[in-house]
């Protein structure tokens, strides 16, 4: 599994020196039984991959047959170990079984990118100091789980990593893990496939019927009510019956409703634009995977979430100099600032407090390009993938050293 000039960019030295010490000694199992292709999974993705692609033993237990199967299934960097059932939340024996065969083939660690399958984790493994246990926490809780049960379950965790400042907040709130063993590994981007200077907007934009004087508002997410797109809706529709004089503007909704969903939501919001004609103003998308070029496309890009522990579409339109609304609450102050330096932030479900935040950029031009150079400084600065495969590989060394491995 030696690295792939072609791929990606060389690690840093201290990365290289971490990894040759984890070599003889490192044999991961990243576990995502998830059936769907979101950011959840895209990240889980992305970080076995990186972690593999440093010469390193790595292995991913997915859903055989999933989104993820099929888009780690080609990759060099690691293997893939595909189960063909859903693991109960707590006490499955399949999953015990599985785990087993793991470790006897070596695995000493597991880490798992679903906290809700620690309960058919970490029992199987109170009595074994021999393989460490390590979670990545990707969402906000909403109940306590400060109960004897779960502290059986999360006492057996040697780390528990989380994607934000706020998600660390949240756990030390809901969850019976003390603070030292909470590690923040913020989300991370790769700069060179995110760099505004080599994306060329005009053909993205000309699939969406938009010209070079046209202001294109844009969303990227799963089609779902908890992620805003009928809020969006509303406001395009405010937009339009306020229409100053000579203005044009589009409305992009990229995205699709999670694989296998009996729900409708997309025809609910197709309807939304019909009730309020604006088949012409209004395009859904679908599914795309150039996002780069997408959020280049964009003049704005708003992320109107009711809750979102954090959004990897706002730094990765950021990245690319687009100015943002995105929902208050979760992580927001950490992406745009406190002083909202970086991009603004909206009510969640307030397609009022969307459309004047909106109106608030179009009527700045001068703002939005200098909002989108200062974007592009923050998460640079803060959210680089090299930073978050040189936190994650310390973690791993220092957890096998605390079990003696």
């Amino acid at each position: 599994m030696a690295f792939d000039p072609g791929s990606r960019k060389p690690p840093t030295p201290e990365t290289e020196t971490l990894a040759e010490a984890l070599k003889p000694r490192l044999d991961a199992l990243v576990v995502c039984l998830s059936n769907s292709w979101g950011g959840l999974e895209q990240v889980a993705a992305q970080d076995a991959i990186e972690v593999g692609a440093q010469d390193l033993k790595v292995r991913v237990l997915v859903l055989a047959g999933s989104p993820l199967h099929d888009h780690l299934a080609p990759k060099r960097e690691l293997d893939v170990v595909p189960i063909d059932f859903r693991p109960r939340n707590y006490f499955d024996f399949k999953m015990k079984a599985a785990l087993r065969a793991l470790t006897a083939d070596g695995v000493n660690l597991i880490h798992t990118h679903q906290t809700s399958l620690l309960g058919s984790i970490t029992p199987w493994f109170w009595r074994n100091p021999s393989v460490a246990v390590l979670a990545t926490r990707h969402m906000m809780s909403g109940h306590s789980k400060k109960n004897f049960f779960h502290r059986a379950i999360y006492g057996r965790l040697d780390s528990l990593m989380v994607i934000s400042r706020s998600v660390k907040r949240n756990v030390m709130a809901t969850h019976p893990v003390r603070e030292k063993y909470i590690k923040v590994v913020n989300l991370g981007l790769d700069f060179d496939r995110f760099n505004p200077d080599r994306v060329d907007p005009a053909t993205q934009r000309a699939q969406w019927g938009a010209n070079e004087d046209t202001m294109v508002i844009g969303l990227v997410g799963r089609i779902d009510p908890a992620k805003g797109q009928g809020t969006f809706i509303k406001a395009a529709a405010g937009l339009l019956k306020h229409l100053r004089a000579g203005e044009k503007l589009k409305f992009v909704v990229v995205g699709e409703e999670t694989l296998g969903s009996t729900l409708t939501h997309l025809e609910e919001l197709k309807a939304m634009v019909r009730q309020f004609h604006l088949e012409e103003q209004v395009v859904f998308a679908g599914f795309r995977d150039n996002i780069p070029e997408v959020m280049r496309g964009f003049d704005i890009f708003v992320m109107p979430s009711r809750q979102e522990a954090f959004g990897l579409v706002a730094i990765e339109a950021m990245a690319m100099e687009c100015p943002i609304v995105i929902s208050s609450g979760g992580s927001a102050r950490e992406i745009v600032g406190p002083h909202e330096d970086f991009g603004l932030t909206m009510k969640p479900d307030d397609a009022f407090d969307l459309q004047r935040q909106l109106r608030r950029l179009i009527d700045s031009p001068l703002e939005r390009v200098r909002m989108g150079q200062r974007a592009r400084e923050h998460v640079m600065k803060n959210f680089d993938r090299k930073t978050r495969l040189q936190k994650t590989l310390e973690i791993y060394d220092h957890t096998l050293r605390s079990r003696g491995l």
